[in-house]
């Protein structure tokens, strides 16, 4: 990874120029695997990746656990039908957090843990697929926020070509939408985890029925929704032009009807919507 130094230089381009520059970094590699979660991020990186190098030399890892919903594994794999991935290069790895005690324990550093464990499983594979390296779809606007998670990536060596060509979120969004990736709108969302609050224990139990509340929230048009835990009751997070539907007389009936069925008590609205 750059300094903050070379980053803030590369910010002065425009996003097509910093495409070249992607281009430029990747090219250094002779063979790579993209962690690939389905994201509009890892989606741009692998497209890029196989634009610099070349489909037989662009290998996808996807880490498969409880944390990632039955919709959004879907998701991923349709997305890879898309771009039409050969089979050989899709590598699933299997991943069971709930036995990992430090992630369960769900600290502040719960995402380095969990970034640390799957990036070492897929570190394995790498070796395998004699694969040069790794690849993580960070990118500029991931400084912004803490995220232990690079702590992780900046141990084992993982390399972010996106956060180091200077791209942004909106950037990486607009080449997505040039280069007609399916999910260049798509909304940003994270592992299930992440809908717990920090210091409670991350159970299976909560995790199905955070998953099957979204999934609910999903199908009923809601998408890019978010339902985090509060005690007894749940939360409800949603993108700016999905609030107004929520107010819905008759669906805000039927909604709290199926969360007391899925055991919370109340539903809760959070008024800063989903960027």
């Amino acid at each position: 990874m750059q300094n903050c130094y070379q980053i803030r230089s590369l910010v002065l381009l425009d996003d097509q120029e910093k495409y070249g520059r992607l281009i430029q970094l990747l090219q250094k590699y002779e063979r790579v695997a993209v962690a690939f979660s389905g994201g509009v991020d890892s989606t741009l990186l692998y497209y890029a990746a196989r634009d610099a190098l070349g489909n037989k030399n662009v290998i996808v890892l996807r880490g498969v656990s409880v944390l990632v919903s039955e919709k959004e594994q879907e998701h991923a794999a349709s997305l890879l039908d898309a771009l039409d991935v050969a089979r050989d290069n899709i590598v699933e790895v299997s991943l069971r957090p709930l036995l990992w005690p430090e992630f369960v324990a769900n600290t502040e550093e719960r995402c380095y843990f969990c970034k640390k464990r799957m990036y070492a499983a897929f570190l394995q594979e790498l070796e395998r697929k004699k694969c040069t390296a790794l690849l993580d779809g960070s990118n500029v606007d991931d400084l912004k926020s803490r995220r232990p998670g690079f702590q992780a990536i900046y141990e084992l060596d993982v390399q972010t070509p996106l956060l180091d060509a200077g791209l942004s979120k909106k950037e990486i969004r607009s080449l997505a939408a040039g280069f007609h990736l399916a999910n260049h709108q798509k909304p940003s969302n994270s592992c299930l985890a992440t809908r717990i609050p920090e210091g409670k224990a991350v159970t299976l139990e909560k995790i199905q029925r955070i998953e099957k509340c979204e999934k609910y929230l999903i199908d009923k048009g809601f998408d890019g929704c978010r339902v985090r835990l509060e005690g007894e009751d749940v939360v409800l997070q949603l993108p700016a032009d999905k609030g107004e539907k929520l107010f819905d007389g008759d669906f805000r009936v039927k909604l709290l009807q199926f969360v007391q069925v899925a055991g919370f008590k109340r539903v809760l609205f959070d008024m800063d919507p989903r960027g």
